[in-house]
């Protein structure tokens, strides 16, 4: 498998499930959030804040929600928002100084704090919906985003029917009612993607021959995967395989035929799908259309997860899932796939 290694920063607000939890007294002296809110006060049930606050597995959230000033914007009676939070464990994941309470509330750095706050804000999705109402599909939130889709994220359901938020993350307790929206617990801190599709390729090191062919079929650029694209990315290892000059970068780089530019175009837009299509929305048999007309993709689960080709001969195996892009997702494979 594949690793790859993404910005880790941090965090997000509120709640588990209604337990005895939720009645315990928080410590009555005064204590108040940088907008001037108190929540020293008996808070265990109410709003989204109140909620969090209430149940001691959310003390890591609540700093964070305290830290970056968003009391004000989660304790709003008119919010009318679903909440994706992140229990203490989630947090417990994450590098100092995000992996506590202790730590988080220790943070002076005004930079941090404000990614921090737009990590937050990337939990809270307008609008309320409970779990049946939380159907698969793209969802807005409220982080600032300066380039389309760092605001999306995406909600997908395994076939025997867990919850999960762009792949990865999964939805351990649902339906947490607030006053102004509802909570659905997660069990990992959620991050907005900072770069697209054709950037992520570029800055690992696998991928010099896409890199290579991207570029020179002129498929190098954001417009090239529009909206939500799924890309099943061959390794170099993958085109290692093929005859030169597709086999290597630097071969691929040197290609003048203009047959042979135009074929190769074509094999790309066989491995890009368009839509989002995380691991949890694949299934046995599942034919995926792709970018290249009138041609599809066959998905196989059994003994492993894997993409075919018409042309191939076996399945590639994907072998790295679900990398987040501002424009899609991307899926590693081990061998180029045909049309």
């Amino acid at each position: 498998m594949q690793k790859f290694h993404f910005l880790v920063l941090a965090v997000l607000a509120t709640a588990i499930s209604f337990t005895a939890c939720q009645k315990e007294q928080l410590p009555v002296q005064q204590e108040l959030t940088p907008d001037g809110i108190n929540i020293s006060s008996d808070r265990s049930s109410g709003t989204i804040v109140d909620v969090a606050i209430g149940n001691p597995d959310f003390s890591a959230l609540v700093a964070a929600v305290v830290k970056t000033n968003q009391v004000g914007l989660l304790s709003d009676a008119g919010l009318n928002a679903t909440v994706l939070a992140p229990n203490n464990d989630a947090f417990a994941q994450l590098p100092a100084p995000f992996n506590n309470a202790a730590n988080i509330s220790g943070i002076t750095d005004a930079k941090t704090i404000n990614t921090l706050r737009q990590i937050l804000r990337y939990h809270v999705v307008p609008g309320k919906r409970n779990a049946a109402q939380f159907a698969n599909g793209n969802y807005q939130t409220l982080n600032n985003a300066a380039t389309p889709g760092a605001n999306q994220l995406t909600v997908g359901r395994t076939i025997d029917g867990g919850v999960f938020i762009n792949g990865n993350t999964q939805v351990i307790a649902a339906d947490v009612a607030a006053t102004n929206g509802v909570i659905h617990v997660i069990n990992k801190v959620l991050f907005p993607p900072t770069q697209d599709i054709a950037q992520i390729a570029i800055s690992n090191g696998n991928f010099t021959a896409l890199v290579a062919a991207l570029k020179k079929t002129g498929l190098a650029n954001v417009a090239s995967f529009p909206g939500n694209t799924t890309v099943f990315a061959p390794t170099d290892a993958a085109f290692a395989q093929l005859p030169a000059p597709l086999n290597n970068a630097a071969n691929i780089k040197a290609i003048t035929d203009p047959a042979t530019i135009n074929t190769l175009k074509s094999v790309l837009l066989y491995h890009l799908v368009p839509a989002r299509v995380f691991s949890v929305d694949l299934r046995e048999g599942l034919q995926a259309p792709t970018n290249l007309p009138n041609a599809t993709l066959t998905i196989s689960l059994t003994g492993g997860a894997t993409v075919k080709g018409t042309g191939n001969a076996a399945g590639s195996n994907i072998v790295g899932v679900n990398i987040l892009a501002r424009n899609g997702v991307i899926h590693v494979i081990d061998q180029v796939l045909l049309p």
